[in-house]
């Protein structure tokens, strides 16, 4: 789903930076209350630098899935103050252009498009301050009750730990994938009707939501890197859109799969599904996923 992009206002004198959890910090999100009920606002920001990387060198817009996944919902809550907690059900991006350089800083803007008494629908771009907009976003949102204490004590004191250099670090290393494919100047993939091992994701209560589970902007992530994988000629390609369904809170190690549903010289289609890794994988003859996804990839420009 794309939609069209207003010129933005000017920012809100009235932005206060609002807390960040560790998962924000390792992708240098920072974030803004959402102040107006269903109006278009500046809600965050992130800057890009080595964790916007992807397994190739190459920069990914990717990395902006957690900054998106947090505004969009920051829209849904400003429109519907009822809904005190809330968890992504489906996230939609759209890129629009190569991701800029390491240093650049962009700007989320998101609105509530649809809420009622279960959730509700947002929008969101992601543009630098000039207004060029690199991803369009949309996400889908669903009500549920408060997390435990234990949980928000732990994510307090996740949040007050330090950024040093080893958090200067590619996004794959950032989400601890480990395995995938050969590198990526090989021949097309071939076209699958089942689903084949992908990389694994290590176990890192870093990327835990306020609910204790992995959040959502981290597993949209290893989504795309784990499609990208899948494809041995990738570095010819260029993520065009990734839509993810979110369909159980996700935990502990994580295993991708992945299918190659259509393998064209200018246009890739690749499903993912995340599922129990590690050792719990080996305790669970069909793993239910946690995530559905698909890829499209373009012939890069």
């Amino acid at each position: 789903m794309t939609f069209s992009t207003p010129s933005p206002p000017a920012a809100p004198t009235t932005e206060r930076p609002h807390l960040l959890g560790r998962t924000e910090q390792l992708t240098r999100v920072q974030l803004f209350a959402a102040q107006q009920h269903g109006a278009r606002e500046r809600t965050g920001t992130l800057r890009t630098g080595p964790w916007s990387l992807d397994a190739e060198g190459r920069p990914t817009g990717l990395s902006a899935a957690v900054l998106l996944d947090n505004t969009l919902a920051r829209a849904i809550r400003a429109a519907a103050m009822d809904l005190d907690w809330i968890v992504t059900t489906e996230l939609q991006l759209n890129f629009n252009r190569p991701y800029p350089a390491e240093g650049t800083v962009l700007e989320s803007w998101a609105s509530a498009a649809a809420v009622d008494s279960l959730g509700g629908m947002a929008q969101a771009s992601l543009q630098d301050p000039e207004g060029t907009v690199y991803i369009h976003a949309t996400g889908w949102f669903q009500g549920v009750g408060p997390n435990s204490g234990a949980t928000a004590d732990q994510y307090r004191r996740l949040a007050s730990l330090p950024l040093g250099p080893e958090t200067e670090v590619p996004l794959a290393t950032l989400v601890g994938m480990q395995g995938g494919s050969m590198p990526g100047d090989g021949e097309r993939p071939s076209v699958t009707d089942s689903f084949q091992d992908g990389p694994q994701f290590a176990e890192n209560v870093e990327l835990m939501n306020p609910q204790g589970a992995v959040h959502g902007g981290a597993l949209t992530i290893m989504s795309g890197l784990a499609a990208q994988q899948a494809m041995p000629d990738r570095a010819g390609f260029d993520l065009q859109s990734l839509r993810v369904l979110f369909l159980r809170p996700a935990g502990g190690a994580i295993a991708a799969r992945t299918r190659v549903r259509h393998a064209g010289r200018s246009l890739r289609i690749v499903d993912v599904e995340l599922v129990a890794g590690g050792a719990d994988v080996g305790n669970l003859t069909q793993p239910k996923p946690f995530v559905q996804a698909e890829a499209v990839f373009r012939a890069a420009r």
